[in-house]
């Protein structure tokens, strides 16, 4: 009679505990979904700005230099 009673008493005390374990996540993910998404309204730009992320590099090759001319002749 007492294993039963232990048994009723274990389930619904894990049955408890399970609801505020699960609200305690939802709750902490819903925040780190919020703190995302706000950092990165802070990087948006209005619309029509324009931004620069990267300078280009100043040790670009040139494109006039791209290899020899070789002269040739067609072989009969």
């Amino acid at each position: 009679m007492k294993f039963i009673l232990y048994l009723v008493l274990f389930y619904f005390g894990f049955k408890f505990l399970s609801r505020l374990f699960y609200l305690y996540l939802v709750n902490k993910v819903k925040q780190k979904q919020t703190d995302f998404y706000n950092s990165k309204d802070i990087n948006k730009n209005k619309e029509g700005e324009v931004s620069i992320n990267k300078m280009p590099n100043k040790d670009s090759k040139n494109s006039d230099k791209l290899g020899d001319y070789v002269d040739y002749e067609e072989i009969d």
